[in-house]
């Protein structure tokens, strides 16, 4: 008990202070019902985010803003790293894996838009994060080489070539870059989940419990998609699915995917873990993308849960660190959404119904 509250008790000072700054729902009422997004802007102008209104008012670029948020949220990250020593030090530097697996995601779609669809891509370049996180990523020589093979070569010093390796020959019968984004994602997965093995067991529980939750959102999320979009076999669905998963398993999954009724993938486990979410199960709808988004409320809903037990036990765990970060990306997610639905002119309504 003693060395967790050594370990953590600056740590969860600090981060509770900057909780305590994360915005209100009040404020981002507001900036839902404001007319224009330079208004919507305004709203910024005295908060942490300040930054992408300044950045939005000398540039009227909203995508640059965004980058320099994605930016931050990685110093975030590095700047914690600086406090933090031995396993719990290699947990937060696996869970920062995140980040530089979403810039390589990002230039491998530039790169296949560009090499294999013939498509232009000198818009979106400028919106690249290039910045050391782990390894070395020069983006650029990946988006303008000309081959797969090139690509591999230039992640040849980072484990991220013998994913590309593995997935090559499904990329390209499927003309698609989703083989190796699936792959990328089962590898973050796979290596957090094998640095929280090394934690002390208070905060190994914690760990997998948060983590599970976040891979049943992940895998519910896919396997909603595989269904009702792309058509996929249940066999196909479930090859995709990341394992260790905290509440759903493959026969869950086989159940609830021959179903009529989409909800019925959550339907149970609300019922057993999370009683007071099962009004949201009520709500119907026959159009895909709005059964889509009621799902994806639920599951933000369930991991908010999740994030205030934690908040409320006993203070001195990784459990704070995993807790902020949660926050702090879905406060960056809902920033976003309404500020590219006021670039965008949607309606009030509509803000809310994605929120």
């Amino acid at each position: 008990m003693a060395g967790q509250l050594r370990t953590y008790a600056f740590i969860n000072a600090k981060l509770r202070t900057r909780i305590s700054k994360i915005l209100s729902d009040e404020l981002m009422d507001q900036m839902i019902r404001v007319q224009t997004l330079p208004e919507a802007m305004h709203l910024l102008k005295d908060t942490p985010f300040a930054l992408i209104e300044s950045i939005y008012s000398q540039t009227g670029d909203l995508k640059m803003g965004e980058l320099e948020l994605f930016k931050k949220e990685v110093d975030l990250h590095i700047e914690l790293e600086r406090y933090l020593q031995g396993n719990i030090l290699n947990f937060v530097r696996a869970l920062s894996t995140r980040f530089e697996i979403d810039s390589l995601k990002n230039a491998l779609r530039l790169w296949f838009d560009r090499s294999i669809r013939g498509r232009s891509i000198e818009e979106a370049v400028g919106y690249l994060y290039r910045d050391k996180i782990h390894y070395n990523l020069n983006v650029d020589s990946i988006i303008y080489t000309e081959n797969i093979e090139h690509v591999i070569n230039a992640l040849q010093a980072t484990p991220y070539a013998q994913i590309i390796i593995n997935n090559t020959d499904r990329t390209m019968e499927a003309k698609s870059i989703f083989p190796i984004e699936i792959a990328l994602d089962h590898y973050f997965y796979r290596q957090l989940l094998n640095e929280t093995e090394s934690l002390e067991s208070r905060d190994c529980e914690i760990t997998r419990r948060m983590i599970g939750v976040e891979i049943d959102m992940q895998n519910i999320n896919w396997l909603i998609r595989f269904k009702s979009f792309y058509n996929l076999s249940l066999e196909e669905s479930i090859q995709h699915m990341i394992p260790e998963g905290y509440s759903i398993d493959r026969d869950a999954v086989s159940s609830a995917y021959t179903s009529q009724n989409i909800t019925d993938i959550l339907s149970g486990i609300v019922r057993k873990k999370y009683s007071s979410l099962q009004t949201m199960l009520t709500a119907q709808s026959s159009e895909s993308y709005s059964r889509l988004i009621l799902i994806e409320r639920i599951l933000e809903q369930i991991m908010m849960y999740e994030v205030r037990h934690v908040l409320a036990g006993y203070p001195f765990t990784i459990g704070i660190i995993l807790a902020y970060f949660i926050l702090k990306q879905n406060e960056i997610k809902k920033i976003m959404t309404v500020l590219n639905a006021k670039y965008y002119n949607l309606p009030e309504e509509r803000i809310k119904s994605v929120l």
